[in-house]
């Protein structure tokens, strides 16, 4: 009996042993490996340096997200214009009228007119601006620096010898006076006026206050009218701050018989209306040269 009761010992024995799998015999060992073990002083650094990059990749990948998706990265800022003068000063001046008059012309052919700088300070021939009072007949200096085109025809006494005065080429003659100004004042520093000189023209007087009616058939009297347009930069300020094309649209001037529908022809006619003067250069006491600007009639 009491040998009985050794076998089933063995044999309990025998089955704990079979239920020790692989798997429960490497779990014990590993325990018994790690057991004590401290962990290494440089696990958290790893840690930190792992979630460090790990943010800094998320916040690339955001900024890159929002760059693309900005309107900004799709369009870049437009140039004030396509060209810009090399120079500065009367250099740069000289630059703007080569660059501006050639595009404008009278006919296929033939430049509507050549414009040249005229310096202000040159030695010798120094010229003051005055501007008339048309109550009292006093003038006054313009204040601030001043350029000056001369815009000549290729005519005798610098008259447009191509095609009849109309009000069509006075307003393109206009409206290139105003792309000279504005040029000028964006990209040539310290300019405060603008005074552009055109050819010599011919008004016809249509209308005169008499006592009575003029004849039938009677012609009307011409006179020659010479005019300069004015601009102070800041009156051109708004135009300054938007590219060029939005206010003259064109990539070459209209030619005269385009000018009346040209998109920018009642802007051109109502800037360049109120900055119309009549010239006339006279010598004053001392010697030196006046360019006296009389306000002039609506044209």
């Amino acid at each position: 009996m009491a040998e009985g009761v050794n076998d089933s010992k063995h044999l309990v024995s025998a089955v704990d042993d079979a239920a020790e799998t692989p798997l429960h015999r490497a779990a014990a060992l590993s325990r018994g490996r790690y057991a004590g073990r401290e962990p290494s002083p440089h696990s958290h650094k790893f840690l930190v340096a792992t979630v460090t990059l790990f943010v800094i990749a998320i916040a690339a990948i955001a900024i890159s997200l929002s760059v693309l998706l900005s309107p900004s990265s799709h369009t870049t800022q437009a140039a004030w214009s396509a060209w810009s003068p090399p120079d500065s000063g009367v250099a740069g001046e000289r630059d703007i009228a080569n660059e501006i008059s050639p595009l404008y012309r009278a006919s296929p052919a033939s430049q509507l007119v050549v414009v040249t700088v005229h310096n202000l300070s040159d030695s010798g021939t120094t010229t003051e601006l005055a501007l008339r009072d048309p109550t009292s007949g006093s003038l006054s200096a313009i204040s601030g620096t001043s350029a000056v085109y001369t815009m000549c025809g290729l005519g005798p006494s610098c008259s447009i010898s191509t095609g009849a005065p109309s009000q069509a080429r006075l307003l393109l003659l206009r409206r290139e006076a105003l792309e000279l100004a504005l040029y000028t004042f964006k990209y040539i520093g310290g300019v405060d006026n603008v005074v552009a000189i055109l050819p010599p023209g011919t008004s016809q007087q249509t209308s005169q206050l008499t006592s009575t009616p003029p004849a039938p058939g009677k012609t009307a009297k011409s006179v020659t009218v010479d005019l300069a347009v004015v601009f102070q930069k800041q009156g051109l300020q708004h135009f300054l701050s938007q590219p060029l094309r939005d206010t003259l649209p064109e990539q070459l001037p209209p030619t005269v018989s385009e000018m009346a529908s040209a998109p920018e022809a009642e802007l051109v006619s109502v800037i360049t209306g109120q900055a119309l003067f009549t010239q006339q250069l006279i010598q004053d006491q001392d010697g030196s040269s006046v360019l006296v600007l009389n306000p002039a009639p609506p044209q």
